[in-house]
């Protein structure tokens, strides 16, 4: 809940569409920096591994840290997937880790695709081929 509060104070109700990604896409980063966990954008962890010779106080801690860490990276995850439209959100639960989600979204929106420039380009054609719209 509190996750969903910051969400719409921070894009003002605004979520992610599919349209508006580069905006989405700075607000984000600035909430999940004030948050201290914008790393979890770029980086992954993975989960130590129990030595042969049963737990050592080394594995412990690096298991303690590693607990932390997804604890955070649930929370990046959750904060982007609040930060979407229903639609968006069936289709991007799939991605387990904070990282996983925010390259797939940049994939998908953050790129000019060859199927995503085709679309803007016949928006502009329509655009410029009606005759309320003046190009001078």
């Amino acid at each position: 809940m509190k996750i969903e509060l910051a969400c719409n104070e921070l894009h003002g109700g605004c979520k992610l569409d599919g349209q508006n990604y580069a905006m989405w896409h700075g607000k984000i980063q600035y909430f999940l920096h004030h948050k201290k966990i914008i790393d979890h954008l770029t980086t992954s962890m993975a989960e130590p591994k129990e030595p042969e010779n049963g737990q050592t106080a080394q594995y412990r801690s690096e298991l303690d840290a590693y607990n932390k860490w997804l604890e955070q990276d649930m929370s990046a995850r959750f904060t982007m997937l609040t930060c979407m439209h229903d639609n968006l959100i069936r289709e991007y639960k799939k991605y387990p880790m904070a990282k996983e989600l925010w390259e797939g979204l940049k994939v998908a929106y953050g790129s000019i695709s060859a199927s995503r420039l085709r679309a803007l380009t016949l928006r502009f054609n329509q655009y410029v081929l009606d005759p309320k719209h003046s190009m001078i």
